[in-house]
């Protein structure tokens, strides 16, 4: 997950083929989908514990004046270790990297579609150079 000021991570590949490309990126989309499966049902999971945590801190604040249950963040530079997450911080986190996720085989589905074109050149002794954003083709050099 890129964070807002952030530089974007480049990357450039090569492909003797728009068939190449082509395939890596029907491979990818159905990896991330894969994942993205997983992601939800360990979503759902956390969902009902965040739930039952919610239920349970209410009850605490209510009968005995208040209680936080786990959850300490501590700073690591730019990243944040969390000690004995909650299932509220975790639902939380599970969710943005859901919507990530999403944003990505969306990306990853339209680059596809829009390379259609690209599929008429055929078996042309073709070089592709791609270059990546973030994980997403954002420029194809076409050599010959």
């Amino acid at each position: 997950m890129a964070a807002t000021g952030q530089t974007k991570l480049l990357d450039i590949k090569r492909y003797s083929s728009v068939g190449d490309l082509i395939k890596e990126l029907d491979a990818e989309i159905t990896r991330l989908k894969g994942e993205l499966g997983e992601l939800l049902r360990r979503l759902e999971s956390a969902k009902a514990k965040a739930e039952v945590l919610v239920k349970l801190e209410n009850l605490l604040s209510t009968a005995a004046g208040g209680g936080k249950l786990g959850g300490t963040e501590i700073p690591l530079g730019q990243a944040k270790a969390i000690i004995n997450p909650t299932p509220k911080q975790e639902f939380d986190i599970l969710v943005d990297v859901v919507r990530s996720l999403q944003n990505r085989i969306i990306a990853l589905e339209r680059v596809r579609k829009d390379m259609d074109p690209l599929v008429r050149l055929g078996d042309l002794d073709l070089t592709l150079e791609v270059i990546y954003e973030n994980g997403i083709p954002s420029r194809i050099l076409v050599k010959m």
